[in-house]
């Protein structure tokens, strides 16, 4: 069996293990972005595009498990359901969303390099630059994708069953008795011209994305070095801190996540247009959990490691830490208590022995 073929089979663990890294990291995305909500030192533009990433981050994910993962996985039990959607739930709302989402990350994660190289070269019109722009970002994330996503909801979807012998077929099969093991949403016309359309868009702007976001890092790269070498001929104070390098390393990694997204996307047309529909089998199975690690994984774990109030506050917040510190508190007390009660005894006992004894 080669590696296709591997692949292939072994569909179902690649989905327990994206199951099995997505919801934490979903649950841990949603308790950074209440956090940052809460409490006023987090309101910066760096926070604020974390947000506005997060949304089409979640959306992307839950998009993934309405689409493919729970079909593939549960479709004996929601055929009967999903059989009941209108249209939009089963043609234009899931290839719509999986477009638009996919293409409104790399604008957000885009951003979020921008700002970080903001932040290296020019310091101090920093923050009122993006107190200027921030408002224009948002538009631009979540309003561009729409224009370009547009011809989806011409879409009309049917439901493709994947029968126990593992061969697809439409869902009028179905009816006729077959045992249905699972489906997918699939465009009606099987020529899929839609499907098609999507497919070349998110390649294109994938192109677009990495090249854009490859240039903004060799200018982030190049106005870090510009500034620590400031530091050490100049020891000038308007220099890169160690939160200002770890949230540059946050948002490099971020990339590198959004980025191995679109490389499979790129590679998954590639391979349809050469008509080797099991090499598209094949890197379809890998899909989900390549679009967990980056997306909501990297995004969510690594901000933990990257803001250290952010990570204290978030703890705090959610009373994770506080039995532990509480304990430590207490031993300090205890320990410092016994050696002062010690130093007492020993002086106490010294002053005794000095004491003149009397008879």
């Amino acid at each position: 069996m080669g590696f296709l073929e591997w692949s292939i089979s072994a569909r179902d663990s690649f989905l327990y293990l994206a199951i099995c890294l997505s919801i934490p990291s979903a649950l841990l995305y949603l308790a950074e972005i209440v956090t940052i909500l809460r409490h006023k030192q987090f309101h910066n533009s760096f926070y604020a595009l974390f947000v506005i990433r997060a949304v089409p981050d979640l959306l992307y994910l839950l998009d993934s498990f309405y689409c493919y993962r729970l079909p593939s996985l549960f479709g004996s039990v929601l055929f009967p359901l999903y059989s009941l959607f209108p249209n939009w739930m089963i043609g234009v709302l899931p290839f719509f969303l999986t477009g638009y989402t996919f293409q409104a990350n790399n604008l957000a994660t885009a951003f979020i390099l921008l700002n970080r190289l903001t932040a290296i070269a020019v310091p101090l019109k920093h923050d009122k630059l993006w107190e200027r722009i921030l408002l224009l970002v948002a538009m631009v994330v979540f309003g561009l994708p729409i224009c370009t996503n547009w011809p989806m909801f011409k879409m009309t979807g049917k439901l493709l069953v994947e029968a126990n012998d593992s061969s697809p077929s439409a869902a009028s099969s179905a009816a006729s008795g077959v045992l249905i093991s699972s489906f997918l949403l699939y465009e009606e016309d099987n020529s899929a011209p839609f499907i098609n359309f999507l497919n070349h868009l998110d390649a294109v702007v994938s192109v677009l994305f990495m090249v854009i976001c490859i240039l903004i890092n060799v200018f982030a790269v190049s106005a870090y070095k510009r500034q620590m070498n400031k530091l050490k001929f100049n020891q000038q104070q308007n220099t890169p801190t160690n939160l200002e390098r770890k949230l540059f390393i946050y948002a490099l990694a971020t990339f590198c996540g959004h980025a191995l997204i679109a490389c499979l996307l790129i590679c998954i047309y590639i391979a349809s247009n050469a008509l080797n529909f099991q090499m598209v089998l094949a890197l379809c199975t890998h899909y989900p959990w390549v679009l967990d690690t980056g997306s909501v994984v990297l995004s969510s774990w690594l901000l933990l490691w990257a803001g250290d109030s952010f990570r204290r506050q978030l703890l705090h917040d959610y009373r994770i830490p506080q039995i532990r510190f509480e304990i430590r508190a207490n031993n300090r007390v205890v320990s410092v208590k016994r050696t002062i009660e010690q130093m007492n005894g020993i002086k106490d006992h010294k002053k005794l022995r000095k004491m003149p004894t009397v008879g």
